[in-house]
């Protein structure tokens, strides 16, 4: 097996060279990136010029992305959907069902298994902490997944009414996922009640799972051309959540905010990484060296819903800043927000007590790294860190900074981003994604950080038209 998996990246490598002269005729990002891929580092690819319509229907498009070297089964999924809520959701559930009944049925309920004993049980009420120390005496490939449910049920109960106080309204559009899904497979009344239960609760799991990754901005003299280049990487560990990564561009009706991108997983209506019309986000756990995160609570909105309203309502950084400040907060994260006015980039201390901006000069003391002026940057390590390769990256790359540069160079030497990887260059408006591949078992065949990008441009996913039933154009 190994060595039929050698052969073929041989062959896309090979392929890579034959493709290239194509590229540079249908995209202007082809022109700018190409003559910086080699073969050291990781090749870019104008996702324009591979993305295929697989079906439209009234408020969806969904396309299928499949550059040379990708080694994932699946093509790169890209889905836009538009209207409200509720219509975004239906078209989430129709477009994307089989790829929802298998995150939702076969694909979580094995991650349950192996990760049950990585709840944080300090964080649970004693019932549900007496309940799950139980079972982890018993067969866990049984009653694992129950377990996690019942966990996810207790989040979700304790953070439903502070979530749908949001105007984004995204309990509606996560039933709308489910009577979706139901339309396209076909369901029973009591499959469709368990879907909806099953969608809302999947968008409470980044409260119980931690995730260890890194961001930068940089901008100013950092960077070449002055504009503002904001890094995000996703390192999230084993599991289907590579593999189910894709693209999702929201269009929301006039007066009901922005519209906004959210590299995602089947059935979130939250999000952990995404860039907007006017924002760009990161985020990454707040673990302590050497002590323990300060304390949180569960009674609030979940993180990922307030970078959703982040990204759906905000536009700028200091509105991004004022939703977390106003937000009933949870459990301690690092959330970081550049935007396109200004070209700039904060990082934001957030946990249940406050949520702190911070900038170039603020944010050093707290984290042990380096000060480069006009650069915002935080480690995958727990803070503060002693780690020295991200900062020596920012000094070799300092004042030349690109997109291209930083794309194929910081995440795979800092071997950070092993889901997901997510570029924005916020001046030329572009933004370049990576995806991890994994086994059938959820082990990694390569991280996210090691795999081609595609480069989209920003303003065409944002003036996406919805599509009859029969057209089938390219983004």
């Amino acid at each position: 097996m190994r060595c039929v998996i050698h052969v073929a990246i041989s062959m896309m490598a090979l392929c890579t060279l034959t493709v290239r002269a194509a590229i540079e005729s249908k995209s202007n990002i082809a022109n700018d990136v190409l003559h910086l891929v080699d073969t050291d580092v990781n090749p870019i690819y104008d996702a324009h010029a591979y993305a295929q319509v697989v079906r439209n229907i009234e408020n969806g498009t969904l396309y299928a992305i499949q550059s040379p070297d990708d080694l994932a089964i699946e093509p790169f999924k890209v889905l836009h959907v538009f209207g409200d809520a509720y219509a975004r959701g239906y078209a989430h559930g129709v477009l994307l069902a089989n790829e929802l009944s298998y995150f939702l049925d076969e694909a979580l309920p094995e991650f349950y298994r192996s990760e049950v004993e990585q709840i944080p049980l300090d964080s649970l009420p004693s019932w549900l902490r007496s309940l799950i120390e139980s079972v982890v005496e018993k067969p866990l490939e049984d009653i694992a997944p129950a377990v996690f449910e019942t966990a996810l049920g207790f989040v979700y109960d304790m953070q439903k009414k502070h979530i749908e106080a949001s105007p984004t309204d995204v309990w509606t559009e996560a039933d709308g996922i489910a009577e979706g899904l139901c339309a396209a497979k076909g369901c029973e009344a009591s499959q469709l009640e368990a879907y909806k239960k099953k969608v809302r609760h999947v968008n409470m799991l980044p409260e119980l799972i931690r995730m260890q990754c890194s961001m930068m901005g940089a901008f100013g003299k950092a960077t070449g051309d002055g504009k503002l280049i904001q890094l995000r990487t996703l390192d999230f560990g084993e599991g289907p959540f590579a593999n189910a990564t894709f693209l999702s561009i929201s269009h929301p009706p006039e007066g009901d905010g922005f519209a906004f991108a959210s590299v995602s997983f089947p059935g979130f209506v939250g999000a952990v990484t995404g860039f907007s019309e006017k924002i760009g986000q990161c985020e990454k756990v707040d673990d302590v060296t050497g002590g323990k995160r300060p304390r949180g609570t569960y009674d609030g909105q979940a993180v990922s819903m307030v970078i959703r309203d982040m990204l759906q309502l905000a536009s700028s950084k200091e509105d991004a800043i004022a939703i977390a400040e106003r937000a009933k907060r949870t459990w301690s994260v690092w959330l970081g927000i550049g935007d396109q006015s200004s070209q700039a980039f904060n990082a934001i201390l957030y946990d249940k007590a406050e949520a702190l901006a911070l900038n170039d000069t603020s944010l050093p003391p707290l984290t042990n790294q380096t000060y480069f002026p006009d650069v915002v940057y935080i480690d995958k390590h727990p803070q503060p860190s002693p780690h020295t390769t991200m900062p020596s990256l920012v000094k070799r790359f300092y004042g030349t900074m690109t997109s291209v540069s930083v794309a194929q160079n910081f995440p795979r030497l800092m071997q950070s981003g092993d889901v997901h990887v997510a570029l924005y260059d916020m001046g030329a408006g572009r933004a370049y994604i990576s995806r991890g591949t994994t086994f059938a078992n959820g082990s990694f065949l390569r991280n996210a950080y090691e795999a081609p990008f595609l480069a989209f441009d920003m303003e065409a996913l944002w003036t996406e038209q919805r599509k009859s039933a029969y057209e089938n154009d390219e983004i």
